[in-house]
This record gives structure tokens, sequence and C-alpha cells, in this order.
């Protein structure tokens, strides 16, 4: 029986490796045959969550219909070269249901603005818009909205779950210990309603993005905010009312859009393609020379060990202190390497795994130039690597940064225990030997020993801080308390040094590196890019298997339990430097 196991598992890794050669093989030659037509429009679809980089693609073969994800960096470097290729008559948006987080739509916004700049036209078609799909659509010099349509565009709002109540009904009983009164990351734990400081901290974010949202809309619609607020006040809308309100500019269908595009460019039928198509031939004309400066990715919750890469999306769910130092160290001696920027997009994590990660970035930069990029997220955990002296930090206008504080939680889980009729018999040598035991609540002299513990890893966050930022630690402190900053508050209180994106963190490298005005930048992204059969090869197999064998919404239960057990371990890892929520905005 067990040959015969032994045997089916070898037949059917047989079975994944010889298709992952030859998905392999079709990838390479379908690149080779990928043609721009000439008199054509470059079709970007902002209709899903925009990866910031994807270390694993899914092949073609097995990502069936899909159209191939293509990471931020990809897309919109895309938009800017469309910019200058004469083949490239104008830009289409296709917004719809679901759209990127704040930063990155800002990032979008900017590549558009820029591919303006040439004369060309940009057309919007807006089919069940989100309100960041809207935002980036209504950039566009013509928007278009599909009949019988609907525009869910009616301001912002926060939602917090709480759960102590749930926990009261099961026996449990959760403590805080955490330095800074911002520090909300448990607050759902022990609390009903939100303190007065968490209170205080969401209404200022949800304040600074919806201003940030009415100036979007102003931008590309005309007319000042205070119109654009009473207008949201209306939301949502069908399409007539949409255009009642000069949302939109016509109601078509998709053919009728493509015709009235073609008119405008004066061409009698329009090429389509995506920018999924163009972003590799792009990428292959880069290959040829300039100068190298890599782009070293931080994505997801800070952990110890390996990160970890979702199969189904490509990219990191984790960041692991190992493989971000191995990357870190293998820059540092690379040669060919000008200069890094090292692009962050996450919450934060384990504490000591931060701190073993910024002792490597700072060792880089002593010798090489440096400069933070941050993506949507870099708080917490996120903002303690980034605290780099003599180094810039980039932000986005949105993104969601700081939150200098430390938190760690207790779970009590006798009432559950007891439910259950199970019991526990602790025995103890040493004082503080049950400290962290599931059986019984913390004693105020354990609760002191634990609070004194955060108290010194908030203390060293706070001397990182100030160190990064050249600053002393009680100016730092007076922005710390595990306070959240949107972008522009950061910047306008010394926490970043620039607002911007890729753009301004490949100028400052440039600066930084000595690379002269006439002299061709290559970004090479690191972790660098491997195949699924590459990773089968080189011990991945299990993954693999998971992302080949995909069902209908398989890949979104997974990516979302990936992201909840991240959570979990980070709670349940020891004190954390992490960002006290997430924020989705709807």
């Amino acid at each position: 029986m067990s040959s015969f196991i032994k045997g089916l598992v070898a037949g059917i890794m047989l079975v994944f490796v010889v298709a992952g050669l030859f998905g392999g093989l079709a990838a390479v030659l379908s690149r080779g045959g990928v043609s721009i037509p000439a008199e054509s429009a470059l079709v970007v679809r902002l209709e899903g969550s925009i990866p910031e980089h994807i270390e694993t693609p899914m092949p073609q073969f097995f990502a069936g219909n899909q159209t191939p994800a293509i990471s931020l960096y990809g897309l919109t470097q895309s938009i800017r070269k469309a910019a200058s290729d004469d083949r490239v008559k104008a830009l289409v948006l296709r917004c719809g249901a679901a759209g990127p987080e704040w930063a990155k739509a800002q990032e979008v916004r900017w590549a558009i603005e820029e591919f303006k700049e040439s004369g060309k036209p940009v057309w919007a078609y807006l089919s069940m818009p989100s309100t960041l799909g809207y935002y980036v659509g209504s950039l566009a010099d013509h928007v278009v909205m599909q009949p019988e349509s609907y525009l869910n565009l009616r301001g912002l709002r926060a939602e917090i779950m709480f759960f102590k109540g749930t926990l009261d009904k099961v026996g449990v009983e959760a403590d805080l210990v955490r330095s800074g009164k911002y520090k909300s990351a448990g607050e759902p734990f022990i609390r009903t309603e939100m303190s007065p400081e968490f209170l205080e901290a969401m209404n200022e974010t949800l304040d600074e993005f919806y201003a940030q949202l009415l100036e979007g809309i102003a931008e590309g619609r005309g007319e000042d905010t205070d119109h654009w607020k009473s207008v949201l006040d209306d939301g949502p809308y069908t399409t007539r009312q949409a255009m009642s309100y000069a949302l939109v500019d016509e109601i078509l269908y998709e053919d009728q859009f493509y015709e009235g595009l073609s008119e405008a460019v004066e061409i009698e039928d329009i090429s389509k393609f995506g920018a999924h198509q163009y972003a590799p031939l792009l990428a292959g004309e880069a290959r040829g020379g300039g100068r190298q400066v890599a782009m070293l990715h931080a994505i997801g919750t800070i952990t110890s060990g390996q990160s970890r890469v979702d199969p189904y999306s490509g990219q990191a769910s984790t960041v692991g202190s190992e493989t971000l130092r191995t990357q870190l160290q293998r820059l540092q001696d690379d040669q060919s390497i000008a200069g890094v920027i090292l692009r962050i997009d996450s919450p934060g994590g384990d504490a000591i795994a931060s701190e073993q990660m910024l002792y490597d970035v700072r060792r880089l930069a002593e010798e090489k130039p440096l400069v933070i990029s941050m993506s949507s997220l870099a708080a917490s955990g996120g903002y303690y690597i980034a605290a780099v002296p003599d180094t810039p930090i980039v932000a986005y206008p949105g993104t969601y940064t700081g939150s200098i504080g430390v938190f760690t939680l207790h779970l009590n889980l006798r009432g559950l225990y007891d439910k259950l009729g199970v019991s526990k018999q602790i025995l103890t040598r040493g004082r503080f030997a049950a400290l962290d035991s599931d059986y019984k609540s913390m004693s105020p002299e354990e609760r002191s020993k634990l609070a004194g513990y955060v108290d010194s890893l908030y203390d060293a966050f706070l001397a990182r801080a100030a160190e990064g930022r050249g600053a002393d630690v009680d100016s730092i402190h007076e922005l710390a308390q595990g306070r959240v900053w949107i972008g522009t508050q950061a910047a306008s209180r010394g926490l970043v040094d620039h607002l911007g994106g890729y753009a301004k963190a490949v100028e400052l490298i440039r600066e930084a590196a000595e690379i002269g005005e006439d002299e061709d930048v290559r970004v090479v992204h690191y972790p660098l890019q491997r195949s699924l059969f590459e990773m089968m090869l080189s011990g991945g197999q299990r993954v693999a298997l998971r992302g080949w064998l995909d069902a209908p919404g398989a890949g979104e239960v997974y990516t979302a339990l990936s992201e909840l057990s991240a959570q979990v371990r980070a709670l349940g890892s020891g004190p954390a430097y992490r960002a006290p929520y997430l924020l989705t905005v709807q």
C-alpha cells in the first residue's frame, strides 16, 4: 500500500512538473509574441486591489480566464510610458466595484496626471464603481457610466468590532498591557466601545481621508470641495442622478463608449490592450542597461523566520526577519546595486523581529544610499524598521503610518475551560513562572512585571525613532503613544520627509547615489520573481500545489484565513509593534 501511495504521489508530482514546464514555455512564447497595435488605447482595470509586488505569478495555464495580475509599479509605469508611446492614442480607466487602497489610488492618479500632460485623452468607464474607483476615475477628461448602474458614492464610514461581550459569554477574560494611550489594537477585547483616545484618532483619520477624497473629486470635476461635500451628502446615486449632479458626463454601453472614444481620437476603430500586456514589454526594454537601483519590498505582518507568500495572489502575506535580513545583506554586498529603496507595506508585528530587521537596514544604509518608500501601510513595526538616521522617508498623502507604541494581550481562558469541563493544575518553580498561563488572571505583581517589559520596548521604540528622525525622545513621545497618523499629518509633524511615491523615491535615490540626470536608472525589484515551477524546485511544493488546485472562491477564503491567522499569531506571540487597526475605506 505504501508503495502504491508513493507511486501515486510521484505521478502527481510528475504531472505538475510537466505542466509547469509547459506553462513556463507558454509564458515565454506568449511574451515574445505580444505586440502593441498601432492606434490603440491602454486599458487600465481598477476592479480590485492592486498587488504591491508579485513574487510568484500564477501561470496563465492555471489562471484560466482571469486577467493576469500586475503590480502597482508595473501598472503605473505602463501608464507613464504610454504617454510617450506613439502607438497609444488614449488611456481608458475601467472602474468597477472594488478599488485599490488609498495610497495606491494616489500613485495611480499621479501616473494619470503625467499621462494627461501628453495631451492624449483619458476616458473612464464606470460599472458599479467603489469610492476609491471613482476617486481615480474622476480625474479622467470624460467620465462615462453604464446604463442602469449605481454610483455608491456617499462619503466614508468606519466600523469597529468589539469582542468583550462575546468573551464574557464564553468565560474569557482579556488583559491589555500597553505603552501609549492611543495604542488601541487590544481595545476590542477589553471594551464594548472606543476609548476617548481611540475615538479622537479615528475621527481625525476620517476627516483627513474625507478631505483628500473631496479634493480629488474637485481636481478632476471642477467646482470646490464644499460643492462636492453637499453632493456626497445626497449619495448614493442612480445613473441618471449621477448625470444630474455632474458626477459623470455620459451614459453609454461599452461598445458605444469605444465608438465615442474612436471618434474623439479620429480613428475608425481604436484597438485595445491591457496594462498586463504592456508591462512585460517595458520590463524587457529596461533590462538593457542603466544604473541598477534595488527596490526591496517588505510586505505583510512582521514575523520571525521566513516570509510567507500567498499562493493565490503571489504576494507576501508576512515579512519574515530572516528573509528580509538575507535580502538586505545580499544587496549590501552586490556591487552592481547603486542604491536601495526599501518599500514598506506592513502593519508591523513582532517586536524582536522588527529590531533584528532595523539592525540590518541600518547596516545597509552605512554602506549604500538608502531611501524609505512607504506604501499604503507602514505603521508600528512598519515604521520601526524605517527609523534609519540620515535616510529620507517618502509617504503618500494617504499612507497609514506612525503608531509608535507597544502592546501585549493576556487571555485568561479558565471560564471557557470550566464551561467545557476542562481543568488544569499548575505547578511552578519561580515567582513569575505562570505569568503567561491561560488558566488564571495576572496578579498585580505579574502585571507590573509584564508592563515593565512593555515599557522598556516602548522606550526602545522612542529611542530608535528619535535617532532615525534626528530628534529628541521627548518630542517623539508627543507624537507617539500609539497614535496613528495619515501621510499628510505625519509629514507636517516631521515623522516623514516627503509626500510622494515611486517617482520621488527614485529621484531621491538618484541624488543620493550621485546618478547623473543623463544616466538611465533601472529599478530591480526584490525579492526576485520566481515562477511556481521554480518555487516547487526550491521546496515550495505544498504552496505550489495549493495554488494549482484552485477552486471557485478558494483564493479569497485562503487569503482571508491567512490574514486572520497572521493577526492571531501576532497577538499571541508576545509584545508587538503593531498598528491598532487596519482601515478599509467604504
